[in-house]
């Protein structure tokens, strides 16, 4: 039998005292609310854009929070976006039905905290902790025993935490019941379906945001605890989510016959209908939030964060081909301008790289602009490289490769430049807010790679490394560049990274390698070791090193020639399919002397002291071109301070032009950039504005 719903409405007064001190087991026997403490007003997080959390880097346009399960989804997203909050709502991560109506709860001024999720049969030591940060002093639990177990609220209480625990006999006396402590009256309430979770996810961030009840409904009938509770809260409009299929006419004309002024919002499947809500109501688009559409767990954590800024939850499918071309792709176009800020939740595994390059540029494969971000063991010269990129990181680059990894030891396994994992967490993290992938590059080169390559358990040492790496770091996945190999190493090249995507690809994490140019097949047999076809089904990209034509020992000319480019990527479209080519871009030049005989050295240099170099020397910078490349490189020829004569040859703005514009002529998947090293304040205006022209 439904329970007396005015036992929740008494209390609310009482509620919203600051230190009110109670005893109300008699006052409420019957109805959903029970153990009653001391609660105190609510607390909302502070903006961290002033400087509220200082160890929270503040999102520039994409944010991912995500956890290795839902729990620390759930954990990430209040620890990043509140300060503190003295009561929290907890619900049971593993079930729907009790937790669907809890963002309404969450965002009210009864509670004015996160959402958090447990284990039904006890409370998990990173739940409890995200509580004592949060200064909390009451939870609110959603649903009876059998969803949240009593000694989950035993443990709450013992760390000094008061409980209310509101419950019905079924989701919909549990929904009738959170409605009722979060809403004081509302002539307008959304009904959706209490068997499926998605068009109530759909809804809650905007009932939440507007403090309108959210209640549940079968398909055919409309249970007696919901009707109880629309009249209780006043309702004289109530809006259905879904379709028939989900909530029939019969629903509909019920509520018709009993008084009640109907509408729809719905769509042909789970997706349309959310589309549906965004379309037809008002939402802050400056900011969205993007989770799964295929389960509940982080959509509903994440509905409380949407419903503070009043922004809409987008749903997406976990196969990047059920998204093309959708409903769901054609809102995030219309409104992709506006946005300044997207929060996806969940990791790789949940909505990944594809999924996510969709919803940032509404393309597959779009352009990638990978960057290798080569501070060494160095985190000032880190953080100095970021700082030469003007304004939005992701306008340049999304796909960040730091080199902290240490040297491969001779058994396969490696670690860290840093003495710990603490920096290279920290690079990790600081890339991520700012919303590229970070991908650390793990080098190795000659016998010490060959022996590594042609023994199999050297190779698992070499892939349980990179595995414990991307989990020690957080890291978005791994990029092995592995040079000078010996000729016969070519299968255990592509076993290792048969591997290594067989173990990180299910985590939803990137596998990428770096491979020396080749210009056909026979044209660099020294190379052989690297099988494009092979390699390629076992990566998602392949930056290819088109750079180094001419190099520290070789005699003066270009390092990455034009012509000499689109022969290598005219090779590689062949072997590999051409939305995985990266296509190497150097950032440096070299400065030639020659020894005799035949012999040269050279030192190197990037843009900017390039054109320092000759203009103390009063050198000529002239242009190297050919009939296929009017653009051409630049390069002088100057005396240095010893009174060496020297040839330079490097890149700039209209040489690197040149060579981006393949990336049309062969449909390319983006950039590998070496090296950020290389770019200082002077030479950032010459490049990044390219890269912003090409990548947006």
């Amino acid at each position: 039998m439904f329970r007396d719903l005015f036992g929740f409405r008494s209390v609310r007064p009482i509620l919203r005292k600051a230190a009110a001190t109670l005893t109300l087991t008699a006052f409420l026997s019957g109805s959903f609310l029970s153990g009653l403490g001391s609660p105190l007003s609510p607390v909302y997080a502070q903006d961290t854009s002033e400087g509220a959390y200082a160890d929270v880097t503040v999102p520039t346009s994409y944010q991912r929070f995500a956890g290795n399960s839902r729990y620390e989804t759930a954990v990430q997203i209040s620890n990043k976006n509140w300060y503190e909050a003295y009561n929290v709502v907890l619900a049971r991560g593993d079930s729907f039905p009790d937790a669907l109506a809890g963002a309404v709860l969450a965002n009210s001024a009864i509670v004015g905290g996160p959402l958090l999720l447990t284990e039904p049969g006890y409370l998990r030591p990173d739940v409890l902790q995200e509580m004592k940060r949060l200064n909390t002093s009451t939870v609110f639990i959603l649903g009876g025993t059998n969803a949240v177990s009593a000694e989950v609220e035993k443990e709450l209480k013992r760390n000094g935490i008061h409980t209310y625990r509101i419950q019905g006999q079924d989701r919909y006396e549990t929904a009738a019941g959170i409605s009722l402590v979060a809403v004081e009256n509302s002539s307008k309430a959304f009904l959706a379906s209490g068997t499926s979770f998605a068009d109530a996810l759909s809804i809650s961030a905007y009932a939440a945001s507007k403090g309108l009840p959210l209640l549940l409904t079968d398909s055919k009938t409309v249970p007696a605890a919901t009707l109880n509770a629309l009249q209780k809260l006043g309702v004289t409009d109530v809006t259905l989510i879904g379709g028939e299929s989900v909530i029939s006419a019969a629903v509909e004309e019920a509520l018709k016959q009993n008084g009640y002024n109907v509408d729809r919002l719905s769509g042909a499947d789970r997706y349309q209908t959310n589309v549906a809500i965004l379309e037809n109501l008002d939402f802050n688009t400056n900011k969205v939030v993007v989770a799964t559409g295929t389960t509940f767990p982080d959509a509903l954590a994440g509905s409380v964060l949407a419903a503070r800024e009043q922004s809409p939850i987008v749903l997406v499918p976990k196969d990047e081909n059920q998204l093309i071309g959708t409903p769901t792709t054609s809102y995030l176009n219309r409104i992709r301008a506006g946005v300044s800020s997207f929060s996806i939740l969940g990791g790789w595994s949940v909505i990944n790289y594809k999924v996510e390059n969709i919803i940032r540029t509404g393309k597959l494969n779009p352009r990638i602009s990978l960057q290798f971000w080569d501070g060494y063991a160095n985190l000032e010269r880190y953080m100095q490289q970021l700082s030469f990129v003007p304004g939005n990181l992701t306008d340049y680059i999304h796909i960040l490769v730091p080199n902290f990894v240490g040297e491969m030891k001779a058994d396969g396994t490696f670690g860290y430049r840093f003495g710990s994992a603490d920096n290279p967490k920290y690079l990790v993290s600081l890339g991520q807010s700012k919303g590229a992938r970070v991908v650390p590059m793990v080098m190795s080169s000659g016998t010490i790679a060959d022996a590594m390559l042609l023994d199999s358990a050297k190779r698992q040492n070499f892939v349980n490394s990179a595995v414990k790496l991307v989990q020690e770091t957080g890291a978005d996945g791994i990029l092995v560049d592995l040079e000078a190999l010996a000729d016969n190493t070519e299968q255990g090249l592509t076993s290792l990274m048969k591997e290594l995507y067989a173990r990180l690809h299910p985590q939803g994490k990137l596998v990428l390698i770096s491979v020396a140019a080749k210009t056909s097949p026979t044209a660099q047999p020294w190379y052989a070791e690297y099988n494009y076809r092979e390699l390629a089904k076992y990566t998602d990209y392949v930056q290819i090193m088109s750079y180094d034509k001419h190099y520290s020992t070789s005699a003066p000319g270009p390092i990455a020639p034009l012509d000499w480019v689109r022969q290598v990527m005219a090779y590689a479209v062949t072997e590999i399919p051409s939305e995985k080519i990266l296509m190497g871009v150097p950032y440096y030049g070299r400065s030639w002397k020659s020894l005799g005989n035949g012999k040269w050295t050279s030192t190197a240099f990037g843009w900017a002291v390039a054109t320092e170099t000759a203009a103390k020397a009063g050198a000529i910078i002239t242009r190297e071109t050919t009939l296929t490349d009017p653009v051409g490189v630049p390069t002088f020829k100057y005396v240095d301070e010893n009174g060496d004569q020297r040839t330079a040859y490097f890149d700039d703005r209209l040489s690197w032009g040149a060579k981006l514009d393949l990336l049309d002529e062969f449909c390319l998947g983006g950039i590998g950039g070496w090296a950020m090293g290389w770019i200082n304040e002077v030479s950032a205006p010459e490049l990044y504005p390219l890269l912003k022209e090409r990548f947006n």
